[in-house]
């Protein structure tokens, strides 16, 4: 069981890292425009909305953090 969760992690710290080096090139590509609610996943939406507030290189900096820290606890699990 801990082979999985340590692989499930690393694996969603790989998938950060891709979309943060590679599909965050642009603030457009992060930009929000929904408004609050509309879709039902307030927590998302509400996170997406305080990256918006912060300068566009500390957000790609703070999603690889995560991406990294993901990374890391996957392997330290297994």
């Amino acid at each position: 069981m801990d082979i999985f969760i340590g692989g499930i992690l690393i694996l969603w710290g790989i998938v950060l890292l891709f979309s943060s080096i590679f599909n965050m090139k642009r603030k457009e590509d992060v930009k929000d425009d929904g408004k609050l609610g509309s879709s039902g996943f307030i927590e998302w939406e509400s996170l997406l909305k305080l990256f918006n507030k912060l300068p566009y290189p500390l957000a790609k900096i703070l999603v690889v953090m995560i991406g990294t820290s993901f990374v890391a606890l996957g392997a330290w699990v297994i």
